[in-house]
């Protein structure tokens, strides 16, 4: 049997990719990934990286999950419902999997225009996939997601693994391994210790690659290490005793990154009366000015 997705990146795409991942398991199919793009003067440099970088994310899936797959970029002057299903039609495709989100007007016009031309012209069954964020589950959102955990306790490790068991998981006990690791990947998430491991370094390098950062501690439970988390840029703050809600916590700062936004408010008013009572009454007094424009900003 064989598969066809048409990829394109993104979070519908990731949908589409996972639901035909699964397909292929349930049927020993071999999976053809496409990214169509038109070629010319209509495609830009950064298009064409993209693309590539979005390939490395379906074939490190398809590996993971030992699938059998071809993933290319097609590139044929053709419209992308063109070109897939002519690739159907060339490669005797049994089922085309696609991920269809609507967001601009363009956007619905082109998509539209897409899903439509492969259900009408395709040789084969096609499945269609809408990626909407509302709807979803933590289990949904975090699903096949690629984080990078950074702990010098081995217990920490293995329960993060454990609870983000739906996740592909790269666990660095050490800076350096963690440095290596980030300099040669791309994570949806970083989750990061403070103490010993330099997490605020590799906070740095998270950012300089725009890989949202989780700070994940015990030991440096303070104020003064909630406010340099901000300030240094990481997405979330959590304490060591919110380890069993870590799921919904990374799919906190998720689902915030794909709205566009840095999730400060949601997880510091969710956590706010942790801080109270671990930090004692007034603790923000010290930091006011800062608080005061982090409320004003965020909400407190």
């Amino acid at each position: 049997m064989k598969i066809l997705v048409g990829y394109n990146g993104g979070e519908v795409g990731r949908l589409a990719l996972s639901l035909a991942r699964d397909y292929a398991l349930k049927n020993n199919a071999f999976v053809y990934i496409i990214t169509s793009m038109q070629g010319g003067t209509s495609e830009k440099q950064s298009d064409i990286l993209k693309a590539e970088e979005n390939l490395e994310f379906a074939k490190k899936l398809m590996e993971h999950s030992k699938v059998k797959y071809d993933a290319q970029q097609s590139v044929r002057g053709l419209s992308p419902g063109e070109d897939l299903v002519k690739f159907a039609q060339e490669n005797d495709i049994d089922h085309i999997f696609l991920g269809i989100k609507k967001t601009s007007r363009t956007q619905k016009a082109f998509l539209g225009s897409t899903s439509r031309h492969v259900i009408l012209k395709a040789p084969c069954p096609v499945t269609t996939v809408k990626f909407n964020l509302d709807n979803m589950t933590t289990q949904e959102l975090l699903r096949d997601r690629r984080l990078l955990v950074l702990d010098d306790e081995p217990d920490i490790l293995e329960t993060v693994e454990e609870l983000l068991d739906m996740c592909f998981l790269d666990q660095a006990a050490t800076f350096d391994e963690a440095r290596k690791l980030i300099e040669h990947n791309r994570y949806d998430v970083a989750i990061l210790d403070i103490m010993g491991v330099s997490g605020y370094d590799i906070l740095e390098l998270a950012r300089k690659k725009d890989i949202p950062a989780l700070m994940l501690t015990a030991h440096a439970l303070t104020p003064e290490n909630l406010k340099e988390s901000i300030q240094k840029g990481a997405d979330s703050y959590i304490p060591k005793d919110e380890l069993a809600n870590l799921g919904d916590h990374v799919a906190d700062v998720i689902k915030t990154r794909i709205q566009g936004n840095q999730g400060y408010g949601a997880w510091f008013k969710k956590l706010k009366p942790f801080f109270d009572q671990s930090f004692g009454k007034g603790w923000r007094e010290k930091d006011r000015k800062f608080w005061n424009s982090f409320d004003d900003k965020y909400g407190g």
